[in-house]
């Protein structure tokens, strides 16, 4: 009785009667969307970044200031005993547009301890800068490439030609150790001595040349020197290198504009 007075007594007054909120209940489907969200915001989060920014990212904590060969180019591996020997290498006459002529650094391995004999006269001809200057005069397509004869050298250098006395050949290793073998990249003297000066690198498997009297192979060239070897350019035997090579750079160059020439080289390291 009570609330019917109060209700009455509010309609005299104007006073609307507050009435009691209904509460309505969520769709059926709501609650499934907002897991779904909340679940593709947990995986996008979690998500790792792009490969390219993964593996580009420790480039930024590098050293700046090494070159990059320091990162991409790897010496040979050393025995005890071995030295390293290293040649630039040019095709001086070429055009610097030309990518396709060969240039780059020979890395030669000399294997001391397995052939001494060789391998230091090898080695007394680089202290003297014999190799300098170097045109590769010999090269054949899947044979061999040879350099070591002492052209004049240029704005009046020393042209003195240096002897280099004939040196005995190394017997074979007791160990069975040796190179044994002119296979590909293996290094040896034309002629089976060293009283010329001349060296040849074995482009491919040449066994046959194991049998000629004379010095086996003393040092090897990598596979990344062997490439540039391999794009040397060949001119045909007997057109007159050899001669050319003796008069000098001006002949080199009217007679055979594309032909290579090592600039010089040094020892590198040594193991003993």
């Amino acid at each position: 009785h009570v609330t019917r007075n109060t209700m009455a007594v509010n309609n005299l007054t104007g006073l609307a009667t507050p009435s009691r909120p209904r509460r309505r209940r969520p769709p059926w489907w709501q609650g499934w969307v907002i897991s779904i969200l909340i679940f593709a915001f947990i995986i996008t989060c979690a998500k790792p970044p792009p490969p390219d920014e993964a593996l580009s990212a420790p480039a930024t904590n590098a050293d700046s200031s090494l070159p990059s060969s320091s990162i991409s180019e790897k010496k040979p591996y050393l025995a005890a005993g071995d030295v390293l020997v290293q040649c630039d290498l040019t095709t001086p006459f070429a055009d610097e547009s030309d990518e396709s002529s060969a240039h780059g650094t020979l890395k030669i391995t000399v294997h001391r301890s397995l052939a001494p004999l060789a391998s230091n006269a090898f080695l007394n001809m680089v202290k003297y800068h014999h190799f300098d200057h170097n045109y590769l005069f010999r090269v054949v397509k899947g044979f061999i490439v040879q350099w070591g004869i002492e052209s004049p050298k240029p704005n009046g250098g020393d042209n003195h030609k240096t002897k280099f006395p004939k040196v005995d050949i190394d017997p074979p290793p007791t160990n069975g150790d040796s190179i044994s073998s002119n296979v590909r990249g293996a290094l040896n003297f034309a002629g089976g001595n060293s009283v010329m000066g001349q060296v040849y690198v074995n482009r491919s498997k040449n066994s046959h040349l194991d049998r000629e009297p004379g010095s086996l192979p003393f040092a090897t060239l990598d596979e990344q020197s062997m490439s540039i070897i391999d794009s040397v350019y060949s001119y045909k035997e007997g057109l007159g290198q050899v001669k050319a090579v003796k008069k000098g750079d001006e002949e080199m160059k009217k007679l055979f504009p594309q032909i290579s020439r090592i600039e010089r080289c040094w020892i590198e390291t040594d193991t003993e």
